[in-house]
């Protein structure tokens, strides 16, 4: 049985508009099923994912990455001040603690720096002993959208 190649291309032609139009209408459930979800509270003792980082960022918050070894002295310190922090500003912060293989802590400060005509991502790093209580409040009130009355510093 002979096909005519202008009815297989018909045919293929006819597929592919239908299979496109059914992605269409199939993507919002895919993006609903698969869509990341953040753990209870801002506070965690673990590395987010690359897609729950960027939930954390498009919901208009910032991302601290605490990065420690079991060798730092004073990392105890850093971390209640941090948790104080990450509950003080709970809407507006989140907090990864990260037990990694280092001796000196570092912490990734991941927010938004705001100007008159552009929003753009702005990352900040303090490490060692620049993480500082004052340090750490200085560089959240550049990098949140909505910084609290004590950034103003009238």
């Amino acid at each position: 049985m002979k096909v005519n190649k202008s009815l297989l291309i018909g045919l293929i032609l006819v597929l592919l508009m239908l299979s496109s139009t059914l992605i269409y209408f199939i993507q919002p459930i895919l993006q609903a099923i698969f869509q990341p979800s953040l753990p209870e509270g801002n506070v965690v003792d673990f590395e987010l994912d690359v897609s729950q980082k960027n939930l954390v960022l498009r919901q208009g918050k910032v991302l601290l990455e605490f990065f420690y070894g079991k060798a730092c002295l004073d990392c105890q310190e850093k971390i209640s001040f941090l948790d104080f922090l990450a509950n003080q500003y709970k809407n507006q912060t989140f907090l990864e603690k990260i037990n990694v293989n280092e001796s000196i802590p570092r912490l990734n400060i991941i927010g938004f720096n705001v100007t008159q005509d552009k929003v753009y991502l702005d990352e900040r790093y303090l490490v060692g002993n620049n993480i500082t209580e004052g340090n750490v409040k200085d560089t959240l009130c550049d990098v949140m959208i909505l910084p609290p009355l004590e950034c103003a510093k009238i």
